[in-house]
């Protein structure tokens, strides 16, 4: 079986390199796809591991002023695909700020956008097999583990399908701030905020409808972030 939007790639140092490098020749709907990605880059220019287990692709969208947070309408993506391929995991997924996918606490899917007009890649890291005990992974999970034993790991052919589609109905003007009050994993959680050479230390209260992620402070303000690495109280 073909699928005319999928590029297949042998290998690729990271998917969303290789898409801002040919985004010229790309189209929305469009997704690079490889099963040996070398050198993943996550938030902040972080290395994303990319080990035998974890799916690794990037999905073209159109820029738009509209999609306030990409990452976290990626997020909705990701859950309602794999909510939509096994529904037995739905009820474990949550989001947390800026841009992971959540399951019982633990990593399971990254994000990471980038623009190259006058597309938006969206780059997505999902822990589908992978052994995260065997990686050293103590704070990541993986769909096996969520699904095992009752029912098979969706293939990758049939995770990418779901994926692009949530995310083509997504950049529609899906309502997202609703569910992402709803999924927010940081509300409620004691948190520190790190900007640079900066901290700040409080409990998460819910993300605003503009994407950014709200704090209140130990002396009680509650202030709104818009980037920011989070470290987390488990």
């Amino acid at each position: 079986m073909t699928f005319p939007w999928l590029v297949w790639l042998e290998t690729c140092e990271s998917t969303n390199t290789w898409a801002l490098q040919h985004a010229d020749q790309l189209y929305g709907g469009q997704v690079i796809y490889t099963q040996a990605q070398t050198h993943g880059r996550g938030q902040y220019n972080r290395s994303w591991q990319s080990p035998k287990g974890v799916l690794t692709a990037s999905f073209i969208l159109p820029q738009s002023r509209t999609i306030a947070a990409p990452s976290l309408q990626a997020g909705i993506a990701v859950m309602r695909a794999l909510s939509a391929l096994r529904p037995q995991v739905d009820r474990e997924l949550q989001l947390k700020w800026p841009n992971d996918v959540i399951a019982r606490g633990k990593k399971l899917a990254g994000i990471l956008c980038e623009s190259r007009s006058p597309w938006l890649v969206v780059g997505i890291g999902l822990n589908r097999c992978v052994d995260v005990a065997a990686m050293g992974l103590p704070q990541a999970i993986s769909l096996h583990t969520l699904l095992y034993p009752s029912q098979e790991v969706p293939t990758d052919l049939e995770l990418l399908a779901a994926i692009r589609a949530e995310l083509l109905w997504c950049w529609q003007g899906l309502q997202w701030a609703g569910i992402s009050a709803e999924r927010d994993f940081l509300r409620g959680r004691s948190l520190t905020l790190v900007q640079g050479e900066q901290e700040w230390q409080g409990i998460g209260v819910g993300i605003s409808d503009r994407g950014t992620l709200q704090v209140r402070l130990s002396n009680g303000e509650v202030r709104e972030f818009s980037s920011g690495h989070v470290i987390y109280n488990p």
